[in-house]
């Protein structure tokens, strides 16, 4: 065997090592992210793009939370959490209004929050309704979160006066889960992530 061939075989060794290496350490991060961020978990502004990804791509600028006019995105806080000063949303202090524009995905210029369309297209969650708890559910007259929905009649509709979601059309804004809220000791709508 010749230095040149050698010199070969060398390259390559330091190659497979180094991708064994790089490996090694992003499966023992993901272990360690998995372990610490409890999934499905945070609520994100419009556009977010899946939950590991965005960590990545975040830069926790808060140029999303400045733009937003219904001060509905805040920043994470917590103890020892990966997505701390992350942006997310919490409906029953502030819902995202889905605002003209859209404009926390256009203000976010590392792709953690990608551009949509239509607000239809927007998916943050998905309104559940704990019907126990609903006064429209308790023979009530209740219709606030309907009343309150910007895609009322789509993403919930009610029958018999009753107050259903649409889960194929809810986008997760939380208007419903903060109406909700304003008006009962047990709020019986909550927004749960999709992811």
């Amino acid at each position: 065997m010749d230095n040149a061939e050698k010199t070969v075989d060398r390259r390559q060794l330091f190659k497979d090592l180094f991708a064994f290496m790089g490996n090694t350490v992003a499966d023992y991060a993901q272990k360690k992210v998995n372990r610490i961020m409890p999934k499905g978990e945070y609520l994100r502004p419009p556009g977010a793009v899946e939950e590991a990804e965005f960590l990545s791509l975040c830069t926790r600028c808060d140029e999303c939370i400045k733009v937003c006019p219904a001060k509905a995105i805040k920043r994470s806080t917590g103890l020892a959490d990966v997505a701390i000063g992350t942006p997310v949303i919490i409906p029953k202090e502030s819902p995202c209004v889905l605002c003209n524009g859209l404009l926390c995905s256009a203000a976010c210029k590392e792709g953690a929050l990608k551009p949509i369309e239509r607000v239809d297209n927007v998916r943050i969650g998905i309104a559940k309704i704990n019907r126990s708890q609903c006064l429209a559910w308790g023979d009530q007259d209740c219709q606030l979160c309907f009343i309150k929905c910007p895609l009322r009649g789509d993403a919930i509709y009610q029958e018999d006066g009753k107050p259903v979601i649409n889960p194929d059309k809810c986008v997760g804004c939380g208007v419903c889960e903060h109406a909700c809220h304003t008006i009962n000791t047990i709020c019986a709508i909550k927004i749960t992530t999709k992811r």
